[in-house]
């Protein structure tokens, strides 16, 4: 395994089960990159220890050049220019390592995110649409790079210059120190009382650009509908909504700083100003000497600053840990919850064995074709969204293996969401499918995937060429075979009147190929797999009435015995389907051989005169 590929599977666990604390949610980030920690950690505690001798050694020239003495002059000037090349120096060093570590980190955070969002569930696309999904894999993955840049090595750095101040300032004088340390922790206490409103406000403005930036993402892929309508007004004022819920989080944002800065610049400020008092008649009365006062406010101002940039760090670390939630959030949304153990045996128990012949069970791994619904109903995801409660509802039905099956009625009566089912994209909220004798969920998702073909009606293709199109990554597939596909679908003399031949690029949206032309590259690329079980969902809606039967004898012929359900409208396929399922608002009402279900169903004859 790469050290990108382990970097990334250790983000994977953290983001899969996160600790409850927020600094333990920050340490295991750092951990992820053990070398990269190291090095910055001691790199920091170094650079802040040469940053501690820079104040002793000025008050000592300070003394230098009271006395005159030129010697010692000289030798602590140097050493003084030797420390502050020191610190600046592996200062600089840090900085770049923890830069490399923070793009590392943002690297391996998109990649784990944009797996997640590939993997988000169909039904949680409403609450997750592509668009967010974007500003989750982009926005929210840039802030993961404070952690090493801004974040707890930085405050480790401050912590050594505060404690050593301290102890440099109680050697030097410790009634100033008490005097500054009093309003220092006081500061300190503002800080970490306002922290837990900062972070709350920072992920309620992340939400809001994520929104924001969502919506934009939604405009600019619509925009040739958006302009084809003329609903520039539409789309300005979706857009302005969103932009106005930016405003105002980002303006709750503003007050949270707003109270919080002026509060401990204040603090600081009256810091000082006990210092310069009390320091002042230190002097007066000959307690502290004048190199002594250099050293000591040198110190405080080391002391002071990092406490000054504590606001700026909270507020960094807040949005970070933000970034974070909205990613572990995405995360949960991917798993699926188990289904009732006792629920599915007692299922199981019900379905006799003489309905699969008493045959023993199949391989888990391998995919034969005979499908099985069980009293198995989905609810709708969004309660209101429609008059009806479920998608389908008390579906039970079975398919023999090399079964040709068409799945047709109405529009909304559930064609798509029983092939979602068999493509797992959704579960059931109720009920039970089998495949060959086996529980669908007990099969693995990739396994199960990969042999079963699915062509939807609006036929994606991806920026890029002929040939990625067709092999989506695989190996085992060679271009006489692309060519011979291409071929039977139809295509062959447009891809060859273009010069690139399978590299011809198919462009952003595809804008390259018409509509046709994409539903039969999808179909050669899903044919290509050669799969036991192929689902088709109104794959010919694009097509004229002699395509549409070429493309179907195509399948038919190239498919062979495998078991196909095809949905759509009309008489689609249904002139050489073994069996019909009828369905109506969710239900189904018919079930059997296309002649008997005409027979009997003036539902299904009124579909397939169309």
């Amino acid at each position: 395994m790469s050290s990108h590929a382990a970097h990334t599977a250790r983000i994977g666990g953290l983001l899969a089960d996160p600790p409850a604390g927020p600094i333990a949610r920050l340490l295991v980030i750092l951990r992820s990159d053990p070398r990269a920690m190291t090095v910055a950690f001691l790199g920091t505690i170094v650079a802040s220890l040469a940053a501690l001798v820079q104040p002793a050694l000025t008050g000592s020239l300070v003394g230098a050049l009271q006395s005159l003495d030129m010697q010692r002059l000289m030798l602590i000037g140097s050493l003084l220019v030797g420390a502050a090349i020191l610190s600046s120096v592996i200062t600089a060093g840090v900085n770049l390592v923890t830069a490399y570590a923070g793009n590392r980190l943002v690297r391996s955070f998109r990649d784990e995110s944009a797996d997640i969002a590939l993997r988000v569930p169909a039904e949680k696309l409403v609450d997750h649409p592509t668009a967010d999904l974007v500003a989750r894999c982009s926005i929210d993955s840039e802030k993961m790079g404070e952690v090493f840049t801004r974040g707890p090595i930085q405050a480790l750095g401050s912590m050594v210059l505060v404690v050593g101040s301290l102890i440099q300032m109680l050697l030097l004088d410790p009634i100033l120190t008490v005097s500054a340390l009093g309003l220092c922790l006081l500061a300190l206490a503002v800080i970490v009382v306002s922290s837990n409103r900062l972070t709350g406000v920072a992920f309620e403005r992340q939400e809001a650009q994520g929104a924001y930036v969502a919506e934009v993402t939604r405009a600019l892929d619509s925009v040739l509908t958006i302009r084809a309508f003329v609903a520039n007004a539409f789309a300005v004022g979706r857009l302005s909504t969103t932009s106005q819920r930016l405003q105002d989080a980002s303006n709750k944002s503003a007050r949270a700083q707003a109270f919080m800065e002026p509060m401990v610049s204040a603090l600081i400020q009256g810091t000082l100003l006990v210092i310069i008092l009390v320091a002042f008649a230190r002097v007066q009365s000959g307690g502290l000497a004048v190199d002594s006062l250099v050293a000591f406010f040198m110190y405080t101002m080391m002391l002071i600053g990092p406490i000054a940039g504590s606001t700026d760090t909270v507020m960094l670390m807040a949005e970070t840990l933000g970034a974070l939630k909205r990613m572990v959030e995405l995360r949960a949304v991917t798993e699926r919850l188990p289904q009732d153990s006792q629920r599915i045996h007692a299922e199981l128990a019900a379905v006799s064995l003489e309905d699969y012949g008493n045959r023993p069970r199949a391989d888990p791994d391998v995919v034969e074709g005979e499908v099985g619904f069980r009293n198995v109903s989905v609810r709708y995801a969004s309660a209101g969204s429609t008059s009806r409660e479920f998608a389908i509802s008390d579906v039970s039905f079975d398919i023999m293996q090399g079964s040709w099956v068409v799945l047709t009625g109405t529009s909304g009566s559930g064609k798509s969401t029983i092939l979602s089912l068999l493509e797992r994209f959704l579960v059931p909220s109720q009920g039970l499918i089998l495949l060959d004798g086996i529980p669908l969920d007990d099969r693995d998702e990739d396994v199960y995937r990969s042999q079963v073909g699915y062509i939807e009606q609006a036929c994606p293709l991806f920026a890029g060429t002929v040939r990625d199109n067709l092999l989506l990554g695989r190996t085992d597939i060679d271009d006489e075979q692309c060519w011979e596909m291409l071929d039977k679908v139809g295509l062959l003399p447009t891809i060859r009147g273009r010069d690139e031949g399978l590299d011809a690029p198919v462009g952003e949206s595809a804008y390259a190929f018409s509509g046709g032309e994409r539903q039969r590259l999808a179909i050669a690329r899903t044919l290509l797999r050669k799969p036991r079980l192929l689902l088709l969902d109104e794959i010919t809606s694009g097509l004229d009435v002699l395509n549409r039967v070429q493309i179907m004898e195509l399948i038919r012929s190239t498919m062979g015995d495998i078991t196909t359900i095809a949905a759509g409208h009309g008489r689609f396929g249904t002139d050489w389907a073994d069996q019909v399922l009828v369905l109506d608002g969710g239900r189904l009402v018919e079930n059997g051989h296309p002649a008997e279900v005409s027979a009997r169903s003036a539902l299904f004859r009124s579909l397939t005169a169309q």
